[in-house]
């Protein structure tokens, strides 16, 4: 198919892997499709991937530049009890480890191995200024609470000082009432200056229409979010039909992922999907603005230049960690 609007490379280019590892959570946050209480995420996607299947999507990216591979996805990636060989593999391809996670599990021994192993970039996701707001929105029955990750992201930010790991171990937060973002925002600067770490904190989206954040709906023009032209892909651990590897358009389609597969890393090479039927449609849909059903409410599609609140170390709107392109240049 031709795409006119925004040319395509006639070779692949992978900045950025995000290979999901395990495909399950043991959270269910409130704002997140993974919550059990609302039915939670399609049980085919629920699967770990393991450690021959995960370097095979690793070296297959490899051959196509690959700077960064992220190991969450939309699971929670700390639930592989050998995360480190994970990381390992990653760093024997030459990329940068990140991971994007809860934090419950990174502690002790565990946490100490993932650091040593190579990790590059560690994100609690930590949602709710205080210990009341934490319980609302991080709904967990495993003991996870405010003062416990708080402890994990001290204990970890101390032994990558002590032993000069490279790692920068940084949190995510949302504004979960926009009403109230000044209040908010202060709130999350003043733990964040007491734990020591990097941050970035955005406002509340909507998991491409699955969640509604109500009064917290983002505002502004319609365009593409340049996710299916840029050179970042995303591979779910797993699939339809007892496949695997699952090639999704961003991991902002959890919640519908059984209706967003451009193919399976089982059945083809990424290049094979980059460039098959699946993927090439959905960059024409974007070019041409008739989004797929998948995408079409997503509020990624919104030229909201104030979603990101705050941060203070190097995070753009439209550049993700660790990677050289911008979305920007992806978007009409």
């Amino acid at each position: 198919m031709k795409i006119d609007a925004i040319q395509i490379e006639p070779e692949l280019k992978i900045d950025r892997a995000v290979i999901e590892i395990n495909g399950g959570c043991n959270y269910s946050c409130t704002m997140c499709p993974q919550d059990m209480r609302t039915g939670g995420r399609d049980k085919r996607f629920l699967r770990k991937m393991n450690l021959l299947e995960f370097e095979d999507n690793v070296r297959d990216c490899a051959k196509h530049g690959l700077r960064v591979v992220n190991l969450e996805g939309s699971g929670e990636p700390t639930l592989n009890r050998n995360l480190p060989e994970y990381i390992k593999i990653v760093k024997k391809y030459g990329a940068k480890c990140f991971m994007f996670s809860n934090g419950f599990r990174m502690h002790g021994k565990f946490m100490q191995d993932c650091v040593d192993a190579g990790l590059d970039f560690y994100r609690f996701s930590f949602i709710g200024y205080n210990k009341e707001k934490y319980n609302e929105w991080m709904y967990n029955t495993q003991g996870g609470n405010f003062d416990l990750i708080c402890n994990n992201i001290r204990e970890m930010r101390e032994y990558v000082e002590k032993t000069g790991s490279d790692c920068t171990v940084a949190t995510y937060h949302l504004i979960t009432d926009n009403d109230n973002l000044d209040h908010e925002l202060d709130a999350y600067v003043n733990l964040v200056d007491d734990l020591g770490v990097k941050t970035e904190i955005w406002k509340m989206h909507n998991w491409s229409g699955v969640y509604d954040p109500k009064q917290n709906t983002r505002k502004g023009e319609v365009k593409t979010c340049g996710r299916p032209f840029s050179p970042d892909v995303v591979i779910r651990a797993g699939g339809l039909d007892g496949k695997s590897g699952a090639v999704a358009p961003c991991c902002q389609v959890l919640g519908q992922d059984e209706n967003a597969v451009l193919g399976h890393t089982s059945e083809n090479t990424i290049e094979e999907i980059w460039f098959g039927d699946e993927y090439s449609k959905l960059r024409e849909d974007h070019t041409n603005k008739t989004y797929p059903d998948y995408c079409k409410t997503c509020d990624f599609l919104l030229d909201d230049p104030e979603v990101l609140v705050y941060t203070n170390h190097e995070r753009d709107l439209m550049k993700m960690h660790g990677t050289e392109f911008d979305l920007n240049d992806y978007r009409e």
